[in-house]
């Protein structure tokens, strides 16, 4: 289990007399090699939770069972199969484990943080009455796991059912937690529209010290990145996989020409890295990079590039575009999904139209033409008065307590 202990002690205790609220997230969309959005909000929650004096724990699926401490949360990890189809996760299946857990934990709340197996396993499990639930919206099923795998114009009857699927899927899923919390506004007035009552719009954070404009000296090489050190670097990082539909923007970098096309540089693992190792033979300006499990690593490559690319158009919040902005970098986004909520209201991002190279490569060139110290300044400045963790883990609070104090 590689999330990284809270760096504080607690500095707000829970009054003598009174019990600690008892918060225990379960999700399965946790990968040690490809889900570092959930795992970087874990760990930032249980260095909040352990400040509020909230006692935390933690349910993912793993390779043994088992459960250690980390920093003062508990993280039980319970032994489940690898997704044949997505090999880096595995799927928690295993009720009477989930059971034992929550009679050893007893939580006032659960959250439960994926949409698939985990909800029934939790319902199962719960006993009577059932423990409160919230569900977080972290994946948006319809254009994540419906539409990316039928985009041939011959599918769309396909597609379209599947979406259609996916929607009451969400609808039928959602409904059944106490409240759903949704990180983007854009998709809480989705979900209300699938019919899910009770969503909250709770938005995520960034470590505004990890992730700042940095000196020459504290950013990755472009070297060692395998990058020309001469001109304008576009960064992404992320899955390679059919949902982020990278090729668009790829097909529109492509279509800049050679002498005025930028850099970019992709940064991740998944299941497309073939394809686009290959692409990147014959694409001039066109590299790839490791996945990175530390985001000081990520950092540091943000601090050698000039933007960011956000390609996908199923992200529910697009926790690395704010770490982008955080880090003085400017966005070219698809206009669809929670990018461009993230970038409202500001000049530091231009989008293009999903689905659309030509579009795509248009945009690149109008945010390149624009870069410069105002722009990374600006970049710079919205994250820092949008996007902060202690704001979105009191609002969570609020949430969970108002939650339990329901069902007492």
């Amino acid at each position: 289990m590689q999330i990284e202990a809270p760096t504080q002690a607690a500095s707000r205790r829970t009054p003598s007399g009174t019990r600690a609220l008892r918060v225990l997230d379960i999700t399965d969309f946790y990968s040690e090699t490809a889900s570092g959005g959930v795992r970087t909000y874990l760990r930032h929650k249980m260095e909040h939770l352990v400040q509020a004096g909230v006692s935390h724990s933690i349910v993912v699926p793993g390779a043994e069972t088992g459960v250690e401490r980390v920093g003062p949360a508990r993280v039980h990890t319970i032994r489940s199969p690898r997704i044949p189809i997505s090999p880096a996760y595995r799927a928690l299946l295993s009720a009477s484990e989930v059971r034992r857990v929550l009679l050893e934990e007893r939580p006032d709340v659960v959250e439960v943080g994926s949409p698939f197996f985990v909800p029934w396993l939790v319902r199962r499990a719960g006993g009577e009455p059932p423990v409160p639930t919230v569900g977080f919206y972290h994946a948006d099923l319809v254009r994540t796991f419906a539409e990316p795998y039928v985009q041939h114009r011959w599918l769309a009857p396909v597609r379209m059912t599947l979406r259609a699927a996916a929607r009451r899927l969400v609808r039928d899923v959602y409904r059944t937690f106490d409240v759903t919390v949704a990180a983007s506004e854009s998709v809480a007035g989705e979900l209300r529209s699938f019919g899910v009552p009770h969503v909250v719009h709770v938005p995520l954070g960034v470590d505004h010290e990890r992730f700042r404009p940095r000196g020459p000296g504290e950013v990755a090489s472009r070297a060692e990145l395998g990058v020309p050190e001469e001109g304008v670097l576009g960064v992404y990082v992320g899955r390679f996989a059919p949902e982020k539909r990278l090729e668009v923007a790829l097909d529109g970098h492509a279509l800049i020409p050679v002498e005025r096309r930028p850099h970019l540089l992709l940064v991740g693992d998944g299941p497309d890295r073939s394809s686009l190792e290959a692409r990147a033979r014959r694409q001039p300006g066109l590299f790839l990079a490791p996945y990175q499990s530390s985001r000081e690593a990520v950092a540091r490559i943000y601090g050698a590039a000039d933007f960011y690319l956000a390609a996908g158009p199923g992200e529910t919040f697009g926790l690395s575009i704010v770490e982008a902005l955080a880090s003085g970098l400017p966005v070219v986004t698809v206009s669809r999904g929670a990018g461009p909520d993230r970038v409202a209201g500001t000049v530091v991002a231009e989008a293009y139209r999903h689905g659309d190279p030509s579009d795509a490569s248009a945009a690149i060139q109008r945010l390149v033409v624009r870069l410069g110290p105002d722009l990374a300044a600006e970049a710079r400045r919205h994250a820092e008065d949008r996007y902060h963790w202690p704001r979105t883990f009191e609002a969570l609070l609020r949430v969970y307590e108002q939650t339990a104090s329901r069902r007492r």
